[in-house]
This record gives C-alpha cells, sequence and structure tokens, in this order.
C-alpha cells in the first residue's frame, strides 16, 4: 500500500503535498493511492468515478466531475431601502468578477425601484448577465454567457481595436469639435470596461478551476498575465476618454503649435499602444522590448507638449498639463503590456533566445 514519505511537502507552486509512490498491478497497471482524508471531504466511496486529466506540465488534474459539470455558484445580498448604491453596484461587480453565475438581491420588506434600477444597469453593464426573476421582494440575475465562447485573445483585439478608435477620435475631436464625437469615445470606454470585467471573470474562473483553463487552451499564469494586459487596456481607454475632456476645455484655444505638438504626443502614444499590442499577439520579445525603451520618446514630446504652453494661462495649463499626463500614462501603460508579454513569454518557452536572429 502507498504510503506518504514526506508531510507536508511544498511543490513548485509552493502548495503543501504529499509524496506517494507509485505502486504496479498485473503486467501494465500503474496505481497511487489517494488521501483518505480528501476522499471523505469530497464525499467520495469505493467504485466512485473521478476523471483523470494529463496536462502539457505533466502533472495530472483529478476531478471529481468527470462529466464536466459544475454547480450553480449562487450569491444572495440582503438589501433594505437605504443601502448605498455605488456600494450595491461595485458589489455585484464584485459577484460578477470572482465567477458567481447567479446572484439575487432581495429585501424582506420589498424592493424599491432605485434598488431595482442599480441591478437592471450592472446587468447591462456586464457581459451575459440578464435578469431572470423578479418578484416583489427581490430580483435574480443569471450568467447566460458561455465564457469559452469568448477566447482571452478574441477580447484583447477587440478592446485594442475600441480604444485606438478612441485615441483616434480625441485627436479628431482636437480638429472637429464635433460633441456627438466625444459622447461616443465614452460610450465606447462603457464597452472596454465591459470587456475587462470578463477578462478578470475568466481570469479568477481560471484559478478556482483548473478544468476550465484545460478548455480554454491556455494555462493559470496565462489567465492571470491575460487579466493585468486587459486591465492595462482598460486604463488606456480611461485616459483617450480624459484627454477628449480636457480638449472640450481647450480647444476653442488651441493655436496651431500646440495642436502639432499635442497630435505628435498623441501619435507617438499610439505606436506604442499598437508595438504593445502587436508583440502580445506575435509573442515578440524584441518587439515587446523596444516598446519599453522607447517610452522616453513619449515623455519627451508630452514634456515639449507643456513647453509649447509657456506664457498661457492659468486655466490653459491645467488643461493641456492633464492631456500631457493622459498620454505619458498611454506610454507607460504600454510598457507595463510589454513586460507583462515578457512575463507571460518567458514563462511559456523551455529556451527563450535573446539574440535578436530568428530561431
Amino acid at each position: 500500500m502507498a504510503q506518504c514519505i514526506y508531510a507536508p511537502y511544498l511543490s513548485l507552486y509552493g502548495e503543501i503535498m504529499e509524496l506517494r509512490k507509485i505502486q504496479k498491478t498485473g503486467g501494465n497497471t500503474y496505481i497511487v493511492s489517494l488521501p483518505a482524508k480528501w476522499v471523505r471531504e469530497q464525499g467520495l466511496q469505493k467504485n466512485t468515478p473521478v476523471g483523470v486529466i494529463p496536462r502539457a506540465d505533466g502533472t495530472l488534474l483529478i476531478t471529481t466531475k468527470p462529466e464536466g459539470k459544475v454547480a450553480t455558484a449562487r450569491k444572495e445580498f440582503k438589501v433594505d431601502d437605504n443601502v448605498d448604491e455605488n456600494l450595491l453596484f461595485r458589489s455585484l461587480i464584485a459577484a460578477y468578477i470572482v465567477g458567481f453565475s447567479e446572484v439575487k438581491v432581495y429585501s424582506e420588506r420589498g424592493l424599491n425601484s432605485r434598488i431595482r434600477r442599480v441591478v437592471r444597469e450592472f446587468s447591462s453593464m456586464v457581459i451575459g448577465q440578464e435578469v431572470t426573476d423578479e418578484d416583489p421582494i427581490s430580483i435574480t440575475v443569471k450568467d447566460l454567457l458561455d465564457p469559452l465562447e469568448m477566447p482571452f485573445e478574441k477580447s484583447i483585439e477587440r478592446m485594442h481595436i475600441i480604444v485606438k478608435s478612441m485615441i483616434d477620435d480625441a485627436e479628431l475631436y482636437l480638429s472637429v469639435g464635433d460633441e456627438a464625437t466625444l459622447e461616443d469615445i465614452v460610450a465606447r470606454d462603457n464597452y472596454v470596461d465591459r470587456l475587462n470585467w470578463l477578462i478578470s471573470r475568466q481570469s479568477v474562473m481560471a484559478l478556482k478551476d483548473p478544468t476550465f483553463v484545460e478548455k480554454m487552451g491556455v494555462s493559470s499564469v496565462t489567465a492571470v498575465i491575460y487579466s493585468f494586459v486587459g486591465k492595462h487596456i482598460e486604463r488606456v481607454g480611461d485616459h483617450a476618454v480624459r484627454i477628449a475632456k480636457n480638449l472640450a476645455k481647450v480647444r476653442h484655444r488651441v493655436n496651431n503649435r500646440l495642436s502639432k505638438e499635442i497630435k505628435e504626443a498623441l501619435h507617438s502614444a499610439e505606436r506604442l499602444f499598437d508595438g504593445a499590442i502587436e508583440s502580445l499577439i506575435k509573442g515578440d520579445m524584441s518587439l515587446a522590448n523596444e516598446v519599453i525603451e522607447s517610452v522616453g520618446e513619449t515623455h519627451r514630446r508630452c514634456e515639449e507638449l507643456i513647453h509649447a504652453l509657456q506664457g498661457g494661462n492659468a486655466e490653459d495649463l491645467l488643461y493641456i498639463g492633464n492631456i500631457s499626463d493622459s498620454i505619458r500614462r498611454i506610454g507607460d501603460y504600454s510598457a507595463d503590456i510589454c513586460e507583462s508579454v515578457l512575463n507571460l513569454l518567458v514563462s511559456e518557452a523551455v529556451t527563450c533566445s535573446l539574440s535578436g536572429e530568428e530561431v
């Protein structure tokens, strides 16, 4: 009978594990015993089927759900008429991100229209959540989206396209001043938030359920890194909105020289942003490093932008300073994306070629 050699013992991932000897029975059958405590905790008995999944990193995943069926994760929020709307909304977002597939908000005295509005706003702000049940004292939202239908790469590429268009339209707004353009930039930012929340949700699910990452075709490390990238892109989108809103305050007083400096700084930051996403999609370490090394150029253009306003009034200096700061931050977040790309590529590759030559 297999016995524990050392207990406790730390795995390469810092988890406590037991070492057990492989036994051989018959001609080609190998067995290893399961921890009795774990078997009891899972409610398993003799002849209970379990799933065994070989993984690319050399580990075996043993699951008590061989059919792939996962119990519905349900979260309930008990509220009263005085509940803070922002707290309720943020709590619902938190429940979504950590992976609850069904959320119920209820009050023993009945829900007022204000609370119901917050729940409906939540369901419209996230992907896949729909109000499925409602009565005088409660409202329930369920997740109707199969997360496997939205691969990480697809969401990241979509976020990049949207945010890039927001940056382009911020520059366009400087020239034409169309209020509809400004409103559309803000609206697109909301969709970028939705995609970022979805990526965060999938990343948490990947950490909680190893079978999920197998189905997604990524490792848990990759899922976590994608969540970092999604957050950085979402921040770039926030700064595109901030740039457009500050331009709305000052664009009528922007002369040709200042307009030229703003556009050149924006172009510099956008090139970094495009390069960062390209390095992720192509798995290009050299390009990621090149983007990081080029951030200083964007910083320099932001400084020139401030210098171009020397002698201007204090109010204009404030707005242009905000624009310069946001452009700088777009460059910084692009570098952060590239650092995540390097982390991802180093974690996945057996050997990394740093010679600059194609392998």
